[in-house]
């Protein structure tokens, strides 16, 4: 609390007191506007960093998905392909056991003649 008493007796302390109130209110209205101008870049960043990570999840999801379609694909061929050559072992074991029946069938009349 300021003294009237000294603020009438002596106009020059009250100048001086006057302009220190205003300096000081100037420092701290620059302080805040920097402290502003430093919390918009800061919400600024964030905000890109939100984006940024937005987007790598969005390209991380398409990859997942694209590189699970391609492994069901290739599943299917796989299995497809394991069919396949199930059957043709299948086919390969029963001409091999027709092969031998007329081995053994020839080996037979052979040993009889």
């Amino acid at each position: 609390a300021r003294d009237v008493r000294s603020r009438t007796m002596n106009p020059a302390l009250e100048e001086d007191e006057d302009a220190a109130e205003k300096f000081s209110l100037e420092l701290e209205m620059k302080q805040l506007g920097e402290l502003q101008e430093s919390r918009n870049e800061l919400l600024s960043r964030v905000s890109n960093l939100k984006r940024d990570l937005q987007d790598w999840r969005f390209k991380l999801d398409n990859q997942v998905k694209s590189y699970r379609s391609e492994l069901g694909d290739l599943r299917k061929t796989l299995n497809t392909e394991v069919g396949a050559l199930r059957k043709e072992f299948q086919d390969l074991r029963a001409t091999l056991k027709q092969q031998l029946e007329a081995t053994a069938a020839i080996a037979d009349e052979a040993l009889q003649k």
